[in-house]
């Protein structure tokens, strides 16, 4: 009778039956929240330049095509929204570009800012990034499934769509993070084909005139309120960015992760939603540009643009609409690592299964939102945003200010109570933080006292308050947390 080597690991049967039944299949995914060591990255390693075709495919989205038509309903012309697109994507993408870079500590990115917002502070930024992947993955999938709307002239419905481009999404993120990167290697290639097609068959309906004749503070107003807009949708990323790097070999340069990241966001988003306020443009002068807009959104546009392809432009369509589906693997896949930090409880949950959780409410969102998407997207752009900055706000002046480097932490502490601190600062600063966004953010149900002298429909600048409050008492707040034995 033969033996078994000796080399060979031995399972025991109380081990085999604790493992979940998809344990060494399909090179599927079974980790959480739990630090990748160093020695864990020499297996199954993920390649620095995964960093940009990672973000490559998760911009090169018709809901990205579908922000910048925002500036043009706002009543900017083309070149104003240009102009805003390129500036604000050059300062606000390096944001996300930084946190990216701390993956290669091992740790996600809602995991990492226990060490600035302390344990039980860090669950202000688990909740709102819960909120905030869920708001996304349901106005991403109502962004794809506009368009599968326009091109069945309306005899496919929009909550169909939804659930189509959800179910997909849910799919991959159930997989893991090996299949994502495997697949976001080549997927951002079909939609960019797309809007280079449709900017072709389109550029002869477009203008630079505005829709609206805006002059003044009403310009101005108009104009804030785009670029918050702009920067809400970049800054959405920084929540989760380093999630998709902790398999990073532990010796690779942070500029490089950096680089690529920044590459991946920038040139596909300031590319694309150019293409989507040069589409707007066509309501302008074409009514057919503009009844398309009113019955099926960003999808009419792009059906109308695609018109002079024929065939071959609707099956462009069907591709532009897939396109929501990287767009939402970030959102899908990070939401169960934002709820395993809700404690030791959810760490017991298997991945899968919270992956799975946050598919069914993103359908249900989705649905119920794609009735009132207009105000739906503008809102929840805005409130994303406002708690966003004070996110980067606080992490980054834990580190520059107070860690003064990555030598500092003790990464061995990313789960321990003690070894971190409470976050009363962090909680100091997140109340602040909201108080400036009230002030001054403009949604369409609501304007801040500050944000309503600007113009006669008042201009949005909750950012820039919500920074100058946040970035003033949190290192205050800081110091004298550690002067009272704080960490």
């Amino acid at each position: 009778m033969d033996q078994e080597p000796l080399d060979k690991p031995q399972v025991s049967e109380a081990t085999q039956e604790s493992q979940p039944w998809f344990h060494g299949r399909f090179d599927m995914e079974e980790g959480g929240i739990e630090r990748v060591t160093d020695d864990q990255r020499q297996q199954n390693t993920t390649k620095f330049w995964n960093a940009a075709t990672f973000w490559l495919s998760a911009n090169m989205a018709v809901a990205t095509l579908n922000i910048g038509s925002l500036g043009g309903s706002l009543g900017l012309g083309f070149w104003d929204c240009f102009i805003i697109i390129l500036v604000v994507n050059l300062a606000s993408d390096l944001l996300p570009a930084w946190t990216a870079t701390v993956g290669l500590t091992g740790l996600r990115m809602t995991t990492f800012s226990r060490y600035s917002f302390g344990y039980w502070g860090n669950m202000l930024v688990v909740i709102f990034s819960m909120i905030a992947t869920t708001g996304w993955n349901a106005i991403n999938s109502i962004s794809g499934a506009s368009v599968l709307n326009a091109l069945s002239d309306g005899r496919f419905p929009t909550w169909a769509g939804v659930i189509v481009i959800c179910t997909s999404v849910w799919i991959i993120c159930a997989l893991g993070i090996s299949w994502i990167h495997r697949l976001d290697t080549y997927i951002w290639i079909p939609p960019l084909i797309v809007w280079c097609v449709a900017a072709g068959t389109g550029a002869s309906s477009f203008t630079s005139e505005p829709s609206k004749h805006l002059q003044g503070a009403n310009k101005a107003a108009a104009v804030l309120t785009y670029m918050a807009s702009i920067f809400s949708f970049s800054v959405s990323w920084v929540n989760c960015a380093a999630d998709y790097n902790v398999r990073m070999p532990a010796n690779t340069q942070r500029w490089k992760i950096f680089s690529a990241t920044y590459i991946g966001i920038f040139v596909p988003t300031v590319l694309v939603q150019s293409l989507g306020a040069a589409m707007y443009s066509g309501v302008v002068t074409n009514t057919a540009w503009k009844d398309a807009y009113t019955s099926s959104a960003i999808g009419g546009l792009l059906k109308m643009a695609l018109e002079p392809a024929g065939g071959f432009g609707k099956f462009l369509m069907v591709l532009a609409a897939l396109s929501a589906i990287p767009n939402n693997i970030p959102n899908n896949y990070s939401f169960a690592l934002h709820v395993q930090n809700l404690g030791p409880w959810a760490m017991r949950i298997p991945r899968v299964i919270l992956v799975t959780f946050g598919f069914v409410v993103s359908v249900i969102v989705g649905c119920f939102a794609a009735i009132y998407f207009d105000d739906t997207l503008q809102t929840l752009l805005s409130v994303i945003g406002y708690w966003t900055v004070i996110h980067i706000t606080v992490v980054m002046e834990e580190h520059f200010i107070f860690r003064r480097g990555w030598d500092s932490y003790n990464w061995d502490a990313w789960n321990d109570v003690v070894g971190l601190p409470f976050g009363w600062a962090a909680i100091g600063a997140f109340a602040f933080g909201f108080l400036g966004a009230a002030l001054g953010m403009k949604v369409t149900w609501f304007a801040g006292p500050i944000a309503s002298l600007i113009g006669k429909s008042g201009g949005n600048i909750g950012h820039e308050l919500t920074f100058a409050f946040s970035s003033i008492v949190f290192p205050v707040f800081r110091w004298i947390e550690k002067r009272c034995g704080g960490l």
